[in-house]
């Protein structure tokens, strides 16, 4: 009797403060629910990692940098010059007060667009398209900077970005876009 007693006690010990083995379906459904929001997020960003198109990384990096220099100029109160090396698509920032040694060390370490992205030419305010060598743009402290068209290609793709002097960049175009810039920034050309 005492015997069968302990066991029931032993029994009724283990079923109560025992877990089962397994997992609930509450537990499951939240597992599955968080790795489908990992995988919505995620995908479309490798997505464009592995099939990443290198012009439109390019004119984004573009676009942030000309937005980055305005702000800056205004809230540093300096002048920042935008570099650009044509002929290898290269670019780099410096200030209106730097020495010729630290923009030589700042020109070294210049950036280059993504992969096989380049730089082909640039309409300046004078509208003269400039297709070899150095192009400097200054961005002044009073949030201005010279109207300018920036060409850019990658294999047969083009690209062009309208800077207008006081708005920023106001057009970006899937295509090689011969605007004068006189004819009215961000639009195109009806000739």
């Amino acid at each position: 009797m005492i015997y069968s007693r302990i066991l029931n006690l032993t029994i009724l010990k283990r079923s109560i403060f025992t877990k089962p083995r397994g997992f609930t379906l509450l537990e499951l459904l939240v597992v599955i629910a968080l790795i489908g929001v990992v995988l919505v997020l995620a995908v479309p960003t490798t997505r464009d990692v592995l099939t990443g198109d290198n012009l439109k990384k390019a004119s984004r990096q573009l676009i942030g940098l000309e937005r980055k220099l305005r702000v800056e100029a205004v809230r540093d109160q300096t002048d920042y010059i935008l570099c650009f090396d044509l002929p290898t698509s290269s670019y780099w920032v410096i200030t209106s007060d730097m020495t010729p040694e630290k923009e030589h060390e700042v020109k070294k370490n210049a950036k280059k667009f993504p992969a096989d992205v380049v730089l082909m030419d640039i309409v300046g305010e004078s509208n003269k398209k400039i297709s070899t060598g150095e192009v400097k743009i200054k961005f002044a402290k009073n949030n201005l900077c010279p109207p300018m068209i920036i060409h850019l290609g990658h294999g047969e793709d083009r690209m062009t970005l309208v800077v207008n002097p006081f708005l920023g960049i106001t057009g970006v175009y899937d295509e090689y876009v011969d605007i004068s810039v006189d004819e009215g920034l961000g639009r195109k050309s009806t000739k």
